[in-house]
């Protein structure tokens, strides 16, 4: 049990010294730009770009630990995140240098004091160890040893407690506050309701366009042609009889049209079938061969997040059909935790980007209307990747 605890004790404060050693990489740089704290805040009412040289440095420790930004979308002289960062220059560079060099320190220290008996003979004058005089054997084999203990306690207590304290320090100056997360997401809540207006405005002028330019148009021809049917109706049966024909296959036409802009309003393949049948029916639709991958057992999302998820796989389908010029695609859809994740992968020519009328930019305002995100991945030649993530909870 003593071996157990001894080597949990090591591992501990071996894990401390590690935190420490690793803010070293931030802890100088942030003592170091603290010549020019002074001048930055000075031409932060005149120019606000002279934050970015703080933000750099505080974004070094951020990304290290994971911490997300807390900017607002204000003036930096007047976010709080900027004095945050001023605060913790000054902490970090000066009692994270010192923390860490201690730290590192320490564990040399301990094996130069207990290996200090085996070799302070040897030299003339005996050896100042650190704080301590070795000159005779007594002093030998008790001090460097009482030395070596103060070390390991510093080690086992004070070293692990400066990690936590300097973890705590890190998190609470740079890291969002609770009224940064309510900015932020008020923030993030304005920007999609933005989206979501201008997607939900492209999509009224798509409908009335194809009522328009499309269905109208032939119902006006059809009526047309019924009136000069009914003019040569008596005269000339047979031209009215062509007439006729035509204008029934004009109706038919202008039903199939109609079909497909209730398709584009929510497609009734949702509400027959579900998510997994309507994504199946369009992977066979394609020209190029396509793979689906839906769980049987799925279950079954809001309409919203259903029809959605839909939308996005019809889009990134009809991309791969037009653009990409790839031999095979893939689709994914599974739970995720409380996110129903939406994956199409393709194998083409990559290269897409969201403003080049590749439906993308679609894609995102659709997803960001629901709290979800997307993420687009097309490197020249290596293919396109687009994965959803959309909340279901």
């Amino acid at each position: 049990m003593r071996g157990v605890a001894l080597k949990a004790a090591i591992r501990r404060s071996a894990d401390a010294t590690g935190a420490l050693a690793g803010a070293l990489r931030t802890a100088l740089p942030a003592l170091l730009s603290l010549a020019v704290v002074p001048v930055s805040v000075l031409l932060l009412p005149v120019l606000p770009t002279a934050a970015e040289p703080l933000r750099y440095v505080t974004g070094l420790e951020r990304n290290r630990r994971g911490i997300p930004a807390p900017y607002r979308r204000i003036a930096p002289l007047r976010d709080p995140a900027t004095w945050r960062d001023v605060a913790w220059l000054v902490v970090h560079g000066v009692t994270g240098l010192a923390a860490g060099i201690l730290a590192v320190a320490l564990w040399p220290a301990i094996l130069s004091s207990v290996t200090t008996p085996l070799y302070w003979w040897l030299v003339p004058d005996g050896v100042t160890a650190l704080f301590v005089d070795v000159r005779t054997w007594p002093q030998a084999l008790t001090l460097p040893f009482v030395q070596a203990a103060c070390y390991a306690a510093i080690l086992y207590w004070l070293v692990p407690l400066a990690a936590r304290a300097q973890e705590w320090t890190t998190r609470t100056l740079l890291g969002p506050t609770d009224h940064d997360l309510l900015v932020q997401q008020v923030e993030r809540l304005t920007e999609t309701r933005t989206e979501a207006l201008e997607s939900h405005g492209a999509e009224l002028r798509r409908i009335e366009r194809d009522l328009h330019d499309g269905i109208q148009a032939q119902l006006v021809a059809v009526a047309v042609r019924l009136g000069l049917a009914e003019r040569a109706l008596a005269a000339d049966p047979d031209t009215a009889r062509s007439l006729l024909n035509d204008a029934q296959s004009g109706i038919e036409d202008s039903l199939g049209n109609l079909r497909g802009v209730i398709r584009g309003i929510y497609p009734p393949i949702l509400a027959d079938r579900g998510l997994g049948g309507a994504v199946h029916a369009l992977a066979s639709g394609q020209r190029v061969p396509v793979a689906v991958h839906i769980p049987e057992d799925l279950p079954r999302p809001p309409a919203p997040i259903e029809a959605a998820a839909y939308f996005v796989v019809a889009e990134s389908l009809t991309n791969v059909t037009k653009h990409s010029s790839a031999q095979h695609a893939e689709v994914t859809v599974e739970r995720d935790g409380p996110n129903l994740r939406v994956v199409v992968r393709d194998d083409g020519q990559g290269g897409a980007t969201e403003g080049d009328g590749s439906g993308l930019l679609g894609i995102r305002r659709r997803v960001a209307a629901l709290d979800g995100t997307a993420r687009i991945e097309s490197p020249a030649g290596e293919g396109t990747t687009i994965e959803v993530l959309l909340p279901c909870g």
